[in-house]
């Protein structure tokens, strides 16, 4: 039983790394990626073997001379231990030392394979074109061959310790070191074969030290990050004098070899230690606060402005196109000549129409709607804003939840639900439609876990009229040796002993489009918010990829920038490109991954490295590429930093002429709870003893249509700032940056720095503002009711640039029960503020004189006004009656219709969309506490089912 317990663990334990092995192999191989499996195999066994057999040879060389240098004669008078080692090993005793050495080795190799991304960053280092000005250094000496040469010295360091410590073990048992007395004799040769090691390791301390030195670049030690005052006039010469002390260490053991004397050697030891400290923590610690900080701006005004400099280039913001803008106060007149912004606002926030898109559209069986993501496409000829969502498979909610229900039926989500968030129907909800796709299936999603096997015996739920999957990127589970290795690397016996499973199957996993891109590219960083495109009637998920250091000399780190909860973003990087758009495709699970900045270094390397893995831009099909975003937490991190890198170096200490990412409006009114907007939060990007804003919530970047200095439409990302104040009491509206996400201009910056004076309201300022106008906070007042279930809570506070002036709108919500319902917008202007049911009737009144015709064609791409809260007479723009919110796509009008004709000759589908209008009504009574009119309603609307009913059963 013993026996076949062992058998039993050992192939579970090695033979399922086994099988992990081989269907990982088959995974890479159908994807066409073999090249990024061996690639990474065979630089993990390059450095294993390299620093196997440089240990090996090292240990092995001291062995024998260990073994060269014994006494002839073994002593008598050796330790019992010794005596007693060589009792039980004998004649084995060489054996048993070198079989040590070739173990030590293997376990100081494995470390190494780790190393395999700086490994082959070494190997296809590129140049940067840019000199690091304390060493001039080009940088990519820094980012691609210091860290390899770093770890070496140190690997190389820890490995000669142990071979020392092994030596010394090896001349006790061969008795060259004898416990005669309290003090052991050592021999003259040992003696002479512990000098040349322990010289060894001072040389070896030497170089590392030396290599020390360019690690101080990213030093953290003074105002900013770099090699500062401190570093350069007491770190860098502490340094310089280890180097020195190390080398003279080395050549005074050396010396012992000739003079058997000992003591000058110690003694240099010991000084090394005292150098150490005093020169590495003391001297430099004295300098900073003596002589630094006194006069810190003037000591450390050269090295702020490498800072400064650095940071620019390495954060990508050194190319911000800056255009000034003064604001007016607007009239009637000017807000109708200049309608086109007006006409781009949105008025549903992913985020808070989640819930109502997963109540609406996601609640069948087995799928959900796990995101909402913004994109953009032509409505009725016009370029518009657009919700997107993805009806994933949702495994934990399966109808059927067997071994074949979670594997073999329910293996895909489907298709896309899409809106626009410029309106709503009257009936508050989005104007829900569906993109015609020829391939509607999702077998790979953000959300999706495990592995499902389609072209089995077993019919699969499928989308409508959709065939049989066809996509090539699965793996092939014919024959039993296939299926029995993957039963072993999932631990599931069902994929041997099941008869549905054909040969012509295809197994699939590794279904989280994530994960997907991480196993392919692992070298790369990822964004946490993957988004849909169709692309030739299938759906494509987008993944933006990022290539990062945190070795950029001088430049400062992401640090503690507000990040959102899924950013893939290292906080210690100081370099930072949006270089790759990785892109999974939903139905096949093929990976490609497009190359967007094909001048970033550091993706040089890695396409040097693995040549076939990257696909050049213009491969990108039109659709794909006309429907790209500039990622957001890329875009946190530019404006962050570019609030204080946009000074000159001369005003940096002082921060003369600094900003701040605006403060957050709280989405929640004003003392109902927490900030909830903002992600990580943190204190700012830089160190402690550079002032920083407070830790308050900042403001976070939205996606819109956005009309640029040059007049043209762009869909961009937009965050505002605010002037620079350590306690945040400064709210006016300093700047904000556009980041343009269109093919002809992706990923240009443009600053807009308002030149007022006085300067206009922030957006918090705006926001507070509104909610405390009488009519707008007694709305808040009735809605936000917490014991009936209610909360308000507000979307993006929107800036739009109308005419010569801005106005701010910002929308409202109503949650019930966990869904949000758009209720109205709120329109603020020179310090007024006006909220309605539509966009046309609050500019109305907020704008006296502004003529209500215009105000139509305002609404005709604005928010239309809902029955339960607005009177009919104030309803504009689009009844809500079915618009298709994408090209080709297909509107569900489901819950789009407005009132219908009930009369005699009504049909059951009138009189079944007219209940239903009076249900939506109902539930808005019922929210504002009217309990005879809900009653009243749904009474009313009963009638109408039990007549639709009636006609349906007389046929």
């Amino acid at each position: 039983m013993i026996t076949l317990g062992v058998l039993f663990l050992f192939v579970i334990v090695f033979g399922r790394a086994l099988a992990s092995f081989y269907v990982d192999a088959l995974w890479h191989q159908a994807l066409g990626r073999g090249d990024i499996f061996w690639g990474q195999i065979w630089a993990k066994l390059t450095l294993f073997l390299v620093f196997f057999v440089v240990f090996v040879v090292i240990a092995c060389a001291n062995l024998y001379a260990a073994d060269r240098t014994a006494p002839t004669v073994f002593p008598a008078n050796v330790h019992p231990y010794v005596e007693r080692f060589h009792e039980v090993f004998g004649h084995r005793l060489r054996l048993v030392r070198y079989g040590t050495a070739v173990v030590l080795a293997f376990m100081l190799a494995l470390p190494a394979v780790s190393k395999w991304q700086e490994w082959l960053l070494f190997r296809n280092s590129q140049s940067f074109g840019v000199d690091d000005p304390q060493f001039h250094n080009d940088v990519g000496f820094y980012v691609f061959r210091l860290p390899f040469i770093s770890f070496s010295i140190d690997w190389l360091f820890a490995a000669l310790v142990i071979i020392t410590l092994l030596t010394a073990v090896a001349h006790l048992l061969n008795g060259g070191v004898l416990f005669t007395s309290s003090t052991p004799s050592v021999r003259a040769a040992t003696k002479a074969h512990f000098a040349v090691l322990l010289a060894l390791l001072a040389a070896v301390k030497a170089a590392d030290y030396w290599i020390a030195r360019y690690e101080l670049t990213n030093e953290r030690r003074g105002f900013v990050q770099g090699a500062t005052y401190t570093v350069v006039k007491a770190q860098l010469p502490a340094y310089m004098l280890l180097v020195l002390v190390a080398i003279l260490t080395a050549v005074l053991y050396l010396s012992t070899i000739r003079t058997n004397r000992w003591r000058l050697p110690v003694v240099s030891s010991g000084l090394w230690f005292v150098v150490m400290i005093v020169g590495g923590l003391v001297y430099p610690a004295i300098v900073q606060g003596v002589i630094v900080k006194p006069n810190q701006e003037d000591r450390e005004a050269p090295y702020i402005a490498r800072n400064v400099d650095a940071t620019r280039v390495a954060m990508g913001i050194n190319e911000v196109v800056s255009s000034d803008v003064t604001f007016s106060r607007l009239t009637a007149a000017d807000v109708e000549a200049d309608l086109d912004p007006l006409s781009n606002v949105r008025l549903l926030n992913p985020d808070l129409m989640l819930s109502r898109f997963s109540r609406d559209r996601g609640q069948t069986a087995g799928l959900k709607i796990a995101d909402l993501d913004i994109t953009r496409g032509e409505i009725d000829g016009k370029q518009e804003q657009i919700l997107i969502a993805a009806r994933e498979l949702d495994l934990a909610n399966l109808a059927n939840n067997s071994w074949q229900g979670q594997h073999l039926v329910s293996t895909c989500g489907c298709g896309l639900i899409t809106a626009p968030v410029s309106r709503v129907n009257t009936e508050d909800r989005p104007i829900y439609g569906s993109p015609q796709l020829s391939r509607p299936e999702l077998y790979f999603s953000p959300v999706l876990t495990g592995y499902a096997i389609a072209g089995t015996k077993v019919d699969e739920s499928s989308c409508g009229d959709s065939t049989a999957y066809s996509g090539g990127a699965g793996v092939g589970v014919s024959g039993f040796g296939r299926r029995a290795a993957f039963a072993l690397a999932f631990l599931d016996y069902n994929l041997v002993a099941s008869s549905a499973i054909e040969p012509n199957s295809q197994m699939l996993w590794v279904r989280s489009v994530k994960e997907r891109v991480s196993k392919l590219a692992p070298f790369l960083d990822y964004d946490g918010d993957p988004y849909p495109v169709v692309v030739d009637g299938g759906v494509q998920w987008v993944v933006d990829a990022y290539t990062s250091t945190s070795r950029y000399p001088y430049a400062q780190r992401v640090g503690d920038v507000q990040l959102s909860d899924r950013s893939g973003i290292s906080r210690d990087a100081n370099y930072l490109r949006n270089s790759v758009k990785a892109v999974v495709d939903a139905y096949t699970g093929d990976v490609t991954f497009y190359v967007m900045d094909d001048q970033d270094p550091i993706l040089r390397a890695w396409q040097s490295a693995f040549p076939k893995l990257f696909t050049p831009l213009d491969e990108m099909p039109d659709q794909l590429l006309g429907n790209l975003r500039y990622p957001e937490d890329l875009f946190r991190v530019q404006t962050e930093l570019y609030s204080k890198y946009q000074l000159k170096a001369s005003d940096f200490f002082q921060r003369r002429g600094a900003w701040s990412v605006a403060q957050a409006p709280s989405r929640e009114p004003q003392g109902t709870g927490a900030n909830t907007t903002g992600g990580s939060v943190g204190t700012g990007a830089l160190p402690s003893e550079l002032a920083t804003e407070s830790g308050s919530t900042r403001f976070v970047p939205y996606y819109t249509l956005f009309r640029g200095a040059d007049g043209k439409q762009e869909f961009v990302m937009l965050r505002p700032f605010v002037p620079f104040s350590a306690n945040d009491d400064r709210t006016e509206l300093q700047a904000y940056m556009t980041a343009s996400s269109d093919p002809a201009t992706y990923g240009q910056l443009t600053s807009y720095v308002v030149k007022n004076d006085p300067q206009v309201a922030g957006p918090l300022v705006v926001a507070s503002q509104a909610e405390s106008e009488s009519d707008i906070s007694s709305e808040i007042t009735q809605q936000d009711n917490s014991e009936s279930g209610s909360n308000v809570f507000f979307g993006d506070m929107q800036i739009l640039p109308v005419a010569d002036g801005v106005i701010y709108v910002r929308p409202f919500y109503v949650q019930v029960q966990g869904v949000s319902e758009f209720r109205f917008v709120i329109v603020s202007h020179n310090n007024s503020a006006s909220m309605a049911c539509d966009l046309g009737t609050a500019l109305a009144d907020l704008f006296p004189g502004f003529d209500a015709n215009v105000g139509d064609r305002v609404d005709e791409s604005g928010a239309v006004a809902r029955a339960g809260n607005c009177d009919d007479a104030v309803r504009l723009g689009r009844s809500g009656t079915g618009t298709d919110s994408q090209p080709g796509s297909s509107t569900d009008s489901s819950t789009d219709s407005g009132s219908v004709d009930v009369g005699v000759d009504a049909t059951a589908a009138e009189l079944l969309q007219q209940a239903e209008r009076l249900f939506g009504e109902a539930d808005g009574l019922l929210r504002n506490g009217d309990l005879g009119g809900y009653q009243a309603k749904v009474d009313e609307a009963g009638q109408l089912v039990a007549r639709a009913l009636t006609l349906l059963q007389n046929g």
